[in-house]
């Protein structure tokens, strides 16, 4: 129990008396959201996704298939998050069972004991008012609930993401991360995209999300608690692109500049690439900017053994260029190297 002399468990370094501590019971969610907040926070900062080779790799596949629908920092969570509650679970479980036995609020241990096996959800909307969205998930067909949004609305029929129990709404409450989606009610096709495959036991999230790029319907990012923080991406005006035609060698040739570099056998991937650039018509402003998108599809392609940069950003700041201007590059070459 926190005295009201303790520092506050929020982390503000005030006395909890003087924090959390007002008005201790209206404030007693706040705190246990705080506290659960702070936790998942920690996990993430663990797991440090901007070193694990294998999660860049595939956001650099996601990015390919969603940055026509989606911000680059929804790909992110849903990356990260996909990747660590659902593709492979293990070390949250292993996270979830050590913090169990630590010391912390009993309310806060009562909801993560329930957070091992963590899910996809794809329910229909079925009323919402300021406190609760009751949902209709249409695999299982059971009812749920959900905190509802800061707006007391919802900007779409069906929601889809990732859940967790959550005991504070009964015993049909969930929480829902930060990378769930609400899905319009002119948008059936990509709902039952999604219904086929999850009916069918898919769980493979890139499978599942690619369904979004081949709708290609902007989707709304629904409110739930931001566990990444992310850096908000700013688009830069469109530039007039050039051929490069005339400058295939010079792509070929910064593209074997990078490899060296780094110590990186791939001699299969620059066959390929010097395939793509006889055969494709490629426009660009610089050559840097394809040479970087064909180190990043050859990457997600797993052509590129792993080493040397990762991160889209890293790599477009070795070839000078805006990491916003490499997704189209980056999907089409990506596309002709796993034909």
């Amino acid at each position: 129990m926190v005295g009201r002399n303790d520092p506050c468990p929020c982390g503000s370094g005030k006395k909890y008396k003087k924090c959390h501590g007002k008005n201790a019971d209206g404030n007693l969610m706040n705190l246990v959201n705080d506290e659960l907040n702070r936790l998942e926070r920690t996990f993430i900062q663990e797991v440090n996704p901007a070193s694990n080779y294998k999660m860049n790799q595939r956001y650099q596949q996601l990015l390919g298939e969603l940055s026509s629908v989606f911000p680059d920092f929804l790909i992110n969570a849903i990356n990260i998050e996909t990747s660590v509650y659902i593709e492979e679970p293990a070390q949250w479980q292993a996270f979830i069972a050590n913090q169990s036995e630590t010391t912390m609020r009993q309310q806060v241990k009562e909801i993560i004991q329930n957070w091992h096996n963590p899910r996809f959800i794809l329910a229909h909307v079925e009323s919402y008012d300021e406190k609760v969205i009751t949902l209709l998930d249409e695999v299982d067909g059971k009812t749920y609930q959900i905190p509802a949004t800061s707006e007391g609305n919802t900007p779409g029929e069906w929601l889809f993401g990732i859940a967790l129990p959550d005991p504070r709404l009964g015993e049909n409450g969930l929480l829902v991360k930060s990378s769930a989606l609400f899905i319009p009610k002119n948008d059936e096709v990509t709902k039952n995209a999604l219904l086929e495959k999850l009916k069918a036991g898919i769980t493979d999230s890139y499978e599942l999300y690619k369904v979004f790029g081949e709708s290609n319907s902007p989707m709304v990012e629904e409110e739930a608690t931001e566990v990444v923080e992310t850096e908000a991406v700013v688009e830069e005006a469109p530039k007039k692109e050039v051929a490069v035609a005339d400058e295939e060698s010079s792509v070929q040739t910064l593209a074997e500049k990078y490899l060296a570099e780094y110590n990186l056998e791939a001699a299969a991937f620059l066959e390929k690439l010097q395939q793509f650039l006889d055969s494709e018509t490629v426009k660009a402003k610089k050559p840097e900017t394809v040479a970087a998108s064909a180190i990043l599809a050859g990457q997600a392609t797993n052509m590129i053994p792993e080493g040397g940069l990762s991160k889209v950003k890293d790599v477009a700041e070795y070839y000078g260029v805006s990491a916003s201007s490499l997704s189209k590059y980056r999907k089409q070459i990506t596309e002709f190297l796993e034909a």
